[in-house]
């Protein structure tokens, strides 16, 4: 197949490109060639903006389109106006989904309904247009539309250092915090199983929406999946941290129990997506791996958690 990768040399996108590539297809590329710039040297790529140069897109047909940049439909509007194809991915998110009261969410539970104004991706917006853009996509294609709905993805050259903070805290050394209880149930997505299963998905023309998650854990056996070597952790209940002034995700794949988060985490269901031929490596692979990059990348100051002197401040308080 001829493939156009919206993106494509970051994370999700770059490991989509890598699997193509990898089953023989023809990938091209559409991207500013900001990000990682000299990967993938093999590949043609048209340069430009998504949402002033698409036009540079319109002149060619394409057995398939990959888009993993779209957050806003202002982004989404010139692509899907210039490009002509027969299928059309969009990786979207399980954060559009609005009820976690009663577990792990499927495919058709409720999703934000109300219309984002402005531009400005944050916290509180990057759901709900995410939802607009899986509107605009059922209007315009929903015929040749597959969309896929991740957790957190994890895995080298993860731009957001929430898994990396885990891998290199619990292979450091110790003591840790860790945040709420044992048994509360946590998940994510390694971005090489994430690109596995879409690339399977648009190779078999796919459409309709799936969640695409690792089977949840409880937080004690990510601890003890993530260490690869004896280490000492000292676990923080919600109370504390909240009296400490810690938010949601502040350490990361952590959300206070509340009647709104009962599982003190967002949980998708992936029997669709499993039933599909989803499949997971171990959480060790991912973490050895994530371990390797971030040691070859130089990592000193990650993006996610919290510093080693407000770990220490509040490690001190649960020793009182």
């Amino acid at each position: 197949m001829k493939v156009l990768i919206i993106g494509g040399t970051s994370f999700v996108g770059r490991y989509i490109v890598e699997e193509l590539m990898k089953k023989g297809h023809e990938v091209v590329l559409f991207n500013r060639g900001k990000s990682n710039p000299g990967i993938f040297p093999e590949l043609r790529r048209v340069l430009g903006d998504r949402r002033k140069d698409a036009i540079k897109l319109a002149h060619e047909k394409w057995d398939a389109v990959v888009d993993t940049s779209a957050y806003t439909p202002a982004d989404l509007r010139p692509i899907l106006e210039n490009v002509s194809t027969d299928h059309y991915t969009f990786i979207s998110t399980i954060s559009v989904y609005t009820d976690f009261k009663k577990g792990a969410v499927k495919e058709n539970a409720a999703v934000f309904e109300e219309e984002v104004e402005g531009d400005k991706v944050s916290g509180e917006t990057y759901g709900p247009f995410k939802v607009m853009c899986e509107r605009l996509i059922e209007e315009r294609i929903s015929d040749k539309a597959l969309v896929i709905r991740p957790g957190i993805v994890v895995g080298p050259a993860d731009p957001t250092d929430r898994f990396t903070y885990w891998a290199i805290k619990l292979n450091g050394e110790g003591p840790v915090l860790i945040p709420g209880s044992k048994k509360r149930k946590v998940q994510w997505i390694d971005a090489r199983d994430l690109a596995e299963f879409t690339v399977s998905q648009i190779e078999k023309k796919a459409t309709g929406v799936f969640n695409v998650v690792a089977d949840p854990v409880s937080m004690e056996e990510f601890v003890s999946g993530v260490s690869l070597g004896e280490l000492e952790t000292v676990w923080g209940n919600d109370h504390f941290l909240l009296e400490e002034g810690l938010k949601a995700f502040e350490l990361p794949f952590w959300i206070p129990i509340s009647a709104d988060f009962p599982e003190g985490f967002i949980l998708a269901d992936n029997k669709k997506a499993k039933n599909e031929g989803l499949t997971q490596r171990p959480l060790g692979q991912s973490t050895k791996d994530t371990l390797e990059w971030s040691k070859e990348e130089g990592l000193v100051e990650l993006k996610a958690g919290i510093s080693k002197e407000k770990e220490r401040d509040l490690l001190e308080k649960l020793k009182r």
